[in-house]
């Protein structure tokens, strides 16, 4: 091969065909990172929807665990309480030594407080609490924090031991013959906003005499 031919450069079309096969690359590559991120923000209110249930489960979870830490704790149960419109209802309740984060106190933090835990339409779930320290405990609102306005229901998981199933309640159930609530082995939490929906399940963690974690 001549000197002169490795130095004559590209003619006309090879830098055509050059061009055009650029062209198609970056068509193919643009299509393709275009398709991705419309995939990508296609699913971001998923993506973000399933953040906030897990987090809302597991916040629930933790105050649930710490209601059954020390010799002093009486762990979560079912208990009748004033809803405020004249009536009670059957609502899970617990008590924790310290409301840390969950409480956003009008004045000093107080200690000792007791938590309730309900679903309204249009709040979604939550929290009512009260210190037993206050001292107008008897004749003044609860406080309360709304923990998800995305919970639309709280279901009731009961196992018979007798016919060896597990049952799924939308209501609390009352032991035989008493007036007493039963205490689910878990609860459901039903998470929607729009078409998106899913449901937490949560373990009642079970207080044993003495124990000191759950």
């Amino acid at each position: 091969m001549s000197r002169a031919r490795l130095h004559r450069g590209f003619s006309l079309l090879e830098m055509l065909v050059s061009l055009a096969l650029l062209g198609i690359l970056m068509v193919t590559l643009n299509t393709f990172l275009f398709s991705m991120s419309e995939l990508w923000g296609g699913g971001r209110d998923q993506r973000l929807f399933d953040q906030h249930s897990r987090a809302a489960t597991a916040l629930v979870r933790r105050a649930f665990a710490e209601a059954t830490l020390g010799p002093g704790a009486s762990g979560v149960g079912l208990k009748d309480v004033d809803n405020g419109a004249g009536t009670t209802e059957p609502r899970l309740g617990f008590l924790l030594p310290d409301a840390g984060r969950l409480a956003d106190w009008p004045e000093a933090p107080l200690p000792d407080v007791d938590f309730t835990m309900f679903v309204e339409e249009g709040r979604g779930l939550v929290f009512q609490w009260q210190s037993r320290l206050e001292l107008e405990r008897d004749i003044t609102d609860r406080h309360e924090t709304v923990i998800s306005p995305f919970v639309t229901g709280l279901k009731f998981e009961y196992y018979d031991p007798e016919l060896k199933e597990w049952t799924i309640e939308d209501e609390p159930v009352q032991e035989a013959a008493s007036t007493a609530w039963r205490k689910p082995a878990r609860v459901h939490l039903v998470f929607e906003r729009g078409s998106l929906k899913t449901t937490k399940v949560l373990d009642l963690p079970i207080k044993r005499s003495g124990a000191t974690a759950p």
